[in-house]
């Protein structure tokens, strides 16, 4: 059972001369999010490190999925980060992470 689904958000089904039509509810539109609204840049930063350090070909969209916050802000945050650098291209590349100069 999905976690925000109720009676509300059955499958419609209409069925005419022509086609049939079934309309499925998007379960996940008024998921309410626990994001901390004051997590300090640092905290976020180090977040971000550790889950790279765990696996370095995590995308930005699982970061931001473990972190609860949007994927463009995971990649407007490693931007800014200067130790963080992404080689390689897609799915084939990986994240590195260099020593503090």
């Amino acid at each position: 059972m999905e976690v925000n689904y109720n009676e509300t958000k059955m499958p419609k089904f209409r069925f005419d001369r022509y086609q049939s039509t079934v309309v499925m509810p998007n379960l996940n539109y008024y998921v309410p999010r626990n994001v901390p609204q004051n997590v300090s840049q640092d905290n976020m930063e180090d977040q971000i490190i550790s889950l790279i350090q765990k696996n370095n070909k995590i995308s930005t969209e699982k970061m931001a999925m473990i972190l609860g916050v949007s994927s463009k802000t995971v990649k407007r945050r490693i931007k800014e980060m200067e130790r963080v650098n992404y080689i390689g291209r897609g799915s084939n590349g990986h994240w590195e992470i260099s020593e503090e100069g």
